[in-house]
């Protein structure tokens, strides 16, 4: 595989690169604070989302939030790949970032109605995301590389996604959402196409993995404040002070599943593969798109323990929509993580005791969801917090010494 990186010389002053971020360094990169300022503002998004799938707890309404969530989410990863990447230190590019903030706050306030009536304005703040988004990718055909065709098909596929998201704009109800999917969807074919078709590529020393754990903190933060808000009603009590702590106890079994197996290496491994370097990408890219579940599913784990908590309030059992919300928010989560975490080697990654305990608990879910009819909130919330409780001791007696090498090709 042939792998290059940028330098100073040669790049024409439209763009500035840090040397760190393209040198040959064993120093770690990190997220710069203007990228972890920008990741707070995405919390407001985060929180309309989580609002959204509250209002709409229903079967349709689960399914709309799954695909609202992954626009939203393909924003962020879009401009968090350009900091990755294109990663600069020019006053230019921190105020394209900061205006991008402002637009996220837009963003956040159209989610509401974006599905009924509000399209229009939804799709002009995703719009405005993507054109600064391409308009910084734009600014690397200035660069001399050697890795140009690769850059150059990358600016090709932004303006192609871009372009379809535009003319979405152009078309009313339901055409505009079927171009938003064909958007989508080409987006993520490019991206696949574009990293397998072209031998010679960019490699930056990549903070993209932290970028990802730190989004996975933030979609926690969820369901902590779903845990608050049912201790701080007037009417908890023992049921409720129980409710909460198992609420609590998933968000901690959750971080722990999750950050027990990071690797903030993993990506740079897969830029630097010296061996198939096609299989090695595939992986990467697995590993990337798979944060897709883990992220969707910790956000409705919130919404489910919200909804445990108003039907004890209510003293009412959970209905099927809210055991749903939060046993296929857990299953989502262990599914994307397993995926994710079978890419990292040994002794970070996961292995195959702990892939097929991981599984069992995704079929218990299952059937906990679709057939826990009757079970009060307490019921459902501890079940959940138990399995996961059972996979972290699983996980933690199990020892990485002992992990097989053998992982899973994606």
């Amino acid at each position: 595989m042939r792998a290059v990186r940028f330098h100073p010389r040669g790049v024409r002053r439209p763009v500035v690169r840090p040397p760190a971020v393209y040198g040959d360094s064993d120093s770690p990169r990190h997220a710069t604070w203007l990228e972890l300022f920008f990741d707070l503002v995405f919390v407001v998004a985060l929180a309309e989302l989580g609002l959204f799938l509250h209002h709409h707890l229903t079967p349709m309404g689960l399914v709309q939030f799954a695909g609202l969530f992954a626009i939203v989410w393909w924003v962020w990863l879009a401009i968090s790949y350009y900091c990755d990447t294109y990663d600069t230190d020019d006053g230019l590019s921190n105020v394209v970032l900061v205006v991008a903030m402002f637009a996220v706050i837009f963003l956040s306030a159209t989610i509401e109605d974006s599905l009924s009536g509000g399209s229009f304005a939804f799709a002009a703040a995703v719009l405005a995301l993507r054109g600064i988004t391409t308009g910084l990718h734009l600014r690397a055909q200035y660069l001399d590389t050697e890795a140009r065709p690769f850059v150059l098909s990358w600016i090709g596929l932004e303006v192609l996604v871009t372009s379809v998201w535009a003319l979405s704009l152009l078309v009313p109800e339901p055409g505009r959402f079927g171009l938003w999917i064909a958007s989508y969807v080409i987006s993520l074919a490019g991206i696949s196409v574009v990293y397998l078709g072209f031998e010679t590529i960019v490699v930056q020393i990549s903070h993209f993995p932290e970028r990802l754990g730190l989004f996975t903190i933030l979609v926690l933060g969820e369901t902590i404040l779903a845990v608050a808000v049912g201790t701080s009603v007037p009417e908890w009590g023992p049921r409720i002070l129980v409710l909460c702590a198992s609420g609590f106890a998933i968000a901690v079994a959750v971080w722990w599943l999750y950050f027990e197996h990071f690797d903030d290496e993993v990506i740079d491994r897969v830029l630097t593969d010296d061996g198939d370097w096609r299989l090695a990408r595939q992986e990467g890219l697995s590993y990337i798109f798979a944060h897709y579940p883990v992220h969707a599913g910790i956000i409705a784990i919130g919404v489910g323990v919200e909804a445990a908590i108003e039907a004890t309030l209510g003293g009412t059992t959970m209905g099927l929509s809210e055991r749903v919300a939060i046993c296929a928010g857990v299953g989502a989560f262990l599914l994307g993580s397993s995926v994710a975490q079978r890419v990292i080697e040994p002794p970070l990654g996961l292995d195959d005791r702990s892939l097929a305990a991981r599984l069992g608990v995704v079929v218990f879910l299952v059937l906990l969801g679709v057939l826990g009819e009757g079970l009060v909130s307490l019921v459902v919330v501890g079940l959940v917090a138990a399995s996961l409780a059972g996979l972290m001791t699983l996980e933690r007696t199990g020892g990485r010494a002992e992990q097989s090498p053998a992982r899973v090709e994606i």
